[in-house]
């Protein structure tokens, strides 16, 4: 059994048929370590930097080869469903490669994200947080940002994540020792799912909060903020089910009663949509539906490529009335509005509204978004609350626009909070560095070495 590494271990002691069911389903074995025998081998040419990239087996592994260099695939992340993304490791350090397997079309491309690098790019982390919705829990060495203590025993998706800690349950079951999501009030239950299945335009953590600390039962919102923009043009993102879900106009007519569990049951593959929308709706309201007993999906919850996913096809949670064009990302939106109707004290409120349209600019290369950011982030900042990321986001701007003293202020101030910040490290050496300050330059640069070692900038970044 594969899930038995952790609390499957007792869970199938009571929840034999359960357990077994749920092994074979995406979400059990969305990471994993790579079993060459069960990849497919194969090659293409990357036409953006003319790199041509051949993955083949050698003796037992999996191997990436391209002009100048090699590496060993030694970790995947993607059920292959859709498609599967790869990693290997340096030193004990987790990095991604550029290409990844689509499954849809049986063959290797650029992963997400690469497909307009104009050189192979071998240097981006995988930290726990790109590890929280693949994976049980990846623990991450002391001082550093991807080295992952337990790689070879994750796989997948464990029983906790939507169940919570189960080791007083397993000593002595009661139901209200363990959760079982379908029993919580709707916005914990939706909170289950959101945690992995829930991106927005903006999503972001909450000052002094640990995403990857919640745990089922508790309310995403304590965690994170989440923004979305109803104005945008229709498009399917990776992980925006959830936001999707919640435009429709099924779930805003039965917002307690529709939810993710519906429709799905994560210990099995999904069936019997048709059987889930003829609970509310009659077939005379379809002429499709009466006509030829159809899946009501083929039509009002079509497949499409994510924008934000490479060559993936994801399915529309929207529910839309009648099929339509989607959009690609297309221009930032105007107005971003919380997913979470919750009051937050007008300061959070102010510095999640200011990162937020930040983070805007930066992703759509939108200077101007800036003017909308820049009073926001001043204001959440006056009262000098323990925030490292409004100070490392308010330095990196006042960097750009070149004002390195206080940029140099509010970089010492964020690392006096967090000094676990590869970016803050880098950007403060950089910058002492040119007003001659080399022994504090060189000291930061050899912390952030510890924390990531493979920096651009710092040392040679060619494919290992």
């Amino acid at each position: 059994m594969l899930l038995l590494l952790g609390l499957a271990v007792s869970c199938v002691n009571c929840h034999k048929d359960i357990v077994e069911r749920y092994e074979r389903t995406p979400m059990a074995n969305s990471s994993g370590r790579v079993q060459a025998s069960t990849e497919f081998p194969g090659s293409f040419r990357h036409k953006a930097s003319g790199t041509e990239y051949e993955i083949s087996r050698v003796a037992d592994q999996l191997e990436l080869r391209w002009p100048g260099g090699r590496v060993k695939l030694e970790f995947f992340i993607g059920s292959r469903r859709m498609g599967r993304s790869y990693a290997y490791t340096e030193a004990g350090y987790l990095y991604q490669v550029p290409v990844g397997f689509y499954a849809t079309r049986r063959a290797w491309d650029m992963a997400p994200g690469y497909q307009l690098d104009t050189r192979p790019d071998f240097d981006r982390p995988i930290t726990s947080e790109c590890l929280f919705c693949h994976t049980g829990a990846a623990r991450v060495a002391e001082g550093t940002l991807n080295r992952i203590l337990n790689l070879p025993g994750l796989h997948g998706v464990t029983c906790e994540r939507c169940h919570g800690d189960g080791s007083a349950h397993a000593i002595r079951p009661r139901s209200d020792n363990i959760r079982n999501p379908r029993k919580l009030p709707a916005s914990a239950r939706d909170a289950v799912c959101e945690q992995c299945h829930l991106a927005g335009e903006i999503r972001l953590p909450l000052p002094g909060a640990d995403p990857s600390s919640y745990r089922p039962g508790e309310e995403l919102s304590s965690y994170v903020e989440v923004f979305v923009c109803p104005d945008a043009p229709r498009g399917i993102r990776v992980n925006g089910h959830a936001e999707a879900l919640a435009a429709s106009k099924c779930r805003q007519f039965a917002p307690e009663k529709l939810w993710c569990g519906t429709c799905h049951n994560p210990h099995q593959a999904a069936t019997g949509f048709r059987e889930k929308c003829l609970a509310c709706h009659q077939p005379a309201q379809c002429p499709s539906a009466a006509r030829d007993q159809g899946d009501c999906t083929r039509c009002h919850m079509p497949k499409a490529t994510a924008f934000d996913g490479g060559h993936s096809v994801f399915t529309d949670h929207s529910i839309p009335r009648r099929p339509s064009r989607y959009a690609g990302r297309g221009n930032p939106p105007k107005v971003l509005i919380p997913y979470y109707r919750r009051a937050l004290p007008e300061t959070i409120a102010r510095r999640n509204l200011g990162l937020a349209y930040s983070e805007l600019a930066i992703q759509y290369g939108r200077p101007e978004l800036l003017q909308q950011a820049w009073p926001l982030l001043r204001s959440a900042a006056e009262g000098r609350p323990s925030d490292p990321a409004l100070y490392t986001r308010m330095a990196s701007l006042l960097q750009a626009d070149g004002r390195p003293e206080p940029a140099i202020e509010l970089y010492r101030r964020s690392l006096e909070l967090d000094p676990n910040q590869s970016t803050a490290l880098v950007n403060l050496a950089g910058l002492l560095e040119a007003r001659g300050e080399l022994a504090e330059a060189a000291r930061l640069r050899r912390r952030a070495l510890v924390l990531l070692p493979r920096q651009p900038g710092l040392r040679s970044t060619r494919a290992p």
